[in-house]
């Protein structure tokens, strides 16, 4: 939503004869690129992890927990670490095999113990479900500040420390030359420096 909105429209008005196939996200990112079944990846470099493509920094973004704006149990700006351990979570997991995204990886590891009460994939779907009822989320910033307005959530600091996200795009070096690969490149870079 943060990144491909504004390019697709982009490439809309300035090459309309371009397609653009947008892909879901592969558990295995580094292996769609070795066999050619995407021409870029956008990935958080935590997930990517070390690598020899060729890569360029999209973003950063930060976590914060999403809470039904008349939730009954937070009723402030502030989420203490009680409630938010106490209350019900709807977590995004990733692929058929619901892996965990960055922040609720990381509560993992620390050893956060909570009680998940819904998984959902789609990370865009999380204000929605959260809507009415008493669960939290942790959901990425820039996408979630788009989405207020179109469903009525509040965003709260998280009360438990997680660390932000990095946004990265990658290709395989086959392409780094090629003409229209590096357009369509300097297209998400130039979307990507104008976001807020």
């Amino acid at each position: 939503m943060v990144l491909l909105t504004p390019l697709v429209r982009i490439i809309s008005n300035e090459a309309p004869n371009v397609t653009i196939h947008l892909l879901p996200r592969a558990r295995d990112a580094a292996r769609v690129l070795q066999t050619n079944q995407a021409d870029i990846v956008i990935e958080p470099i935590e997930l990517f992890g070390p690598n020899d493509y060729p890569t360029a920094s999209l973003l950063s973004d930060r976590w914060l927990c999403a809470v039904d704006a008349n939730h009954p149990d937070v009723t402030g700006d502030t989420l203490t670490e009680t409630q938010f351990l106490e209350l019900p979570h709807l977590v995004y997991g990733i692929g058929d095999d619901r892996q965990l995204n960055l922040a609720d990886q990381h509560l993992a590891n620390v050893g956060v113990q909570r009680h998940i009460e819904v998984t959902v994939e789609s990370f865009l779907l999380n204000p929605f479900l959260i809507k009415g009822t008493r669960l939290v989320s942790l959901v990425l910033e820039r996408a979630a500040r788009r989405l207020i307005g179109t469903v009525d959530i509040k965003l709260l600091e998280s009360p438990i420390s997680v660390p932000d996200i990095h946004e990265a795009m990658y290709w395989h070096p086959r392409h780094t030359t090629d003409p229209g690969h590096k357009w369509l490149r300097e297209k998400l870079l130039n979307v990507a420096q104008q976001l807020d």
